[in-house]
């Protein structure tokens, strides 16, 4: 519900009336990831639905997901799953 604007791990914390260490320590925990991390890779599975079934453009679907800047987004969408969000919107049309 929150990918725009993201939330800090302070305030997800604060959400679940817990400290910001504690949440550190139960991701690490259960999840092996850390909590800015693990939120990250929701918008960018997030982003990636967009991209694959909506014709919104590239940049907004960076802002959708909370990104302050198309090149971070698209750094980080590469990172994340191997290409470029253009090049993941022509293929999940061919496939």
């Amino acid at each position: 519900q929150h990918s725009e604007p993201p939330l800090s791990t302070s305030q997800l914390a604060l959400g679940i009336n817990v400290t910001r260490r504690q949440l550190e320590r139960l991701f690490r925990l259960h999840l092996n990831d850390t909590p800015r991390n693990f939120y990250l890779g929701l918008r960018l599975e997030k982003a990636r639905q967009l991209l694959r079934q909506t014709d919104m453009s590239v940049l907004d679907i960076s802002i959708a997901c909370g990104f302050e800047s198309p090149s971070y987004f698209t750094r980080s969408y590469r990172a994340r799953f191997g290409c470029a969000p253009r090049q993941d919107r022509i293929a999940g049309i061919t496939s």
